[in-house]
């Protein structure tokens, strides 16, 4: 049976298929209302999808329509149970109802590359790839469906010392316009709306988010933590990245106390959020705080007083966004003799807009891009990262990200001397990422250790 029928006989098993047209339209306009040409053609294509459907006309030429309208109108799962990709993040639930549901398929059996390994911040990891600080590893069970999916260097998504709530929604939206990279560092002005949408699997994906670092309370996280690091492998590595507040010592203090909760919990490697461009702010005309990273000083101390409060043990990776040259050049050699690792790029801060003008993220105007359109940013920081390690004489793993979707844009990232290599908007479009990544490079990828004899 062909996927479609496969996904059609489910559909009509269930009694889904003549009310697909009235649930795909209320996900297109669940936060905002497309032009009325554009929502006409998006109604007419989902009920002649359904007629078809009802006919059993259908073919594997309908299967990009059909995931678009399944995933929108809420039937994710329909599609997973047959196999077919679909973004892993559901855009139209809130933040605490995504925490326990990863969408997408989950591979029957773990991809691997024989008995390969690659060394990453003390450990041997199966494959250098992974899933960096986001809402996608936000709990046990993202953890788990990654994990299983073929990534072996997961980090936490970023924990603080009390609750926070998540921005309103939306929360993370396509950027279907901006297939093509930017140049390094350029600030951009990026089009997109709520009801955009790029196929799974496609390279030129990129994506905007504005989720504004939501924790649960400590006596969630950290129990859910525990569980996390004893669902990863032997040959898997789950960082866990935590973020302070206030300012001065304040700023210290926090990092620092959340850092201990974490270590506390288990963790063996801590990552220092340095880097957030979308946290709020009642101060700034925008209402967003620039990357704490942006201040050298700032960002000094706030290692340095996480450093002293954890055990020698623990590592301590550096998360930083895309500076510039000058800027980049005197924070680096300051923070090499403090940490293991220096991780980056987030997401750019960019001005998000809908096509009608008004904010994407109703009440903020500005948010993170990620995916294709940050491909450029992350080589060019990737680069020069790892030239000032190898100028200064001190080692430090180097953890790159950014524009991160297809094996191609893996290996340009490794190759330039990353010790691993994380996706995020990848990851989120494309479940079968990681496994395509090992496939193509599992045999070849340079500087794997050499099998104990």
């Amino acid at each position: 049976m062909s996927t479609v029928a496969a996904v059609r006989e489910e559909l009509v098993a269930r009694g889904l298929v003549d009310g697909l047209p009235e649930a795909f339209l209320a996900g297109v306009t669940r936060f905002a209302r497309p032009p009325h040409p554009e929502l006409d053609a998006l109604a007419a294509a989902a009920r002649a999808l359904a007629g078809r459907l009802a006919a059993g006309r259908t073919g594997e030429g309908d299967l990009p329509l059909l995931t678009r309208v399944l995933f929108l109108a809420g039937h994710a799962g329909v599609l997973a149970d047959a196999g077919v990709p679909t973004p892993a993040y559901d855009v139209l639930g809130s933040y605490r109802d995504n925490l326990a549901t990863p969408l997408g398929p989950r591979l029957a059996e773990r991809p691997r590359a024989g008995d390969r390994r690659w060394r990453v911040l003390g450990r041997d990891v199966g494959f250098p790839i992974g899933v960096p600080a986001c809402v996608l590893n936000g709990g046990e069970e993202w953890v788990r469906h990654f994990a299983r999916n073929g990534y072996s260097v997961l980090t936490y998504k970023t924990v603080r010392s009390r609750a926070h709530e998540p921005n309103a929604q939306p929360n993370w939206v396509f950027a279907a316009r901006q297939a093509q990279s930017l140049p390094p560092g350029a600030a951009a002005e990026v089009t997109a709306d709520p009801w955009d949408w790029v196929a799974p699997g496609s390279p030129d994906v990129s994506t905007v988010n504005s989720f504004g670092v939501p924790s649960l309370a400590p006596e969630e996280w950290m129990a859910d933590l525990q569980r996390s690091l004893a669902a990863v492998d032997d040959d898997q590595l789950l960082l866990v990245s935590v973020m302070g507040e206030g300012d001065g010592t304040g700023l210290v203090d926090d990092f620092a106390a959340t850092a201990r909760l974490a270590q506390e919990a288990g963790a063996t490697v801590v990552e220092l959020n340095l880097s957030c461009p979308n946290t709020l702010s009642a101060s700034t005309a925008a209402r967003v705080k620039p990357p704490l990273c942006l201040d050298a000083d700032a960002t000094v101390a706030v290692v340095e007083g996480v450093r002293r409060a954890l055990d020698d043990r623990t590592g301590l990776v550096a998360k930083l966004s895309w500076l510039d040259g000058p800027r980049l050049e005197a924070l680096v050699p300051r923070l090499a003799p403090l940490v293991d690792g220096v991780a980056g790029i987030n997401t750019l801060q960019s001005r998000v807009r809908r096509s009608d003008g008004r904010p994407t993220f109703p009440g903020r105007e500005l948010a993170g891009l990620s995916g294709a359109a940050v491909r450029d940013s992350a080589l060019d920081f990737t680069r020069r990262l790892v030239a000032l390690r190898d100028a200064g004489g001190r080692h430090f793993d180097v953890l790159a990200m950014g524009g991160v979707t297809d094996p191609a844009s893996f290996a340009a990232l490794f190759a330039l001397g990353a010790d691993a290599v994380q996706s995020a908007s990848g990851a989120f479009a494309d479940p079968f990422l990681a496994r395509d990544c090992v496939a193509a490079l599992g045999e070849t990828l340079p500087r794997a250790l050499q099998p104990a004899r």
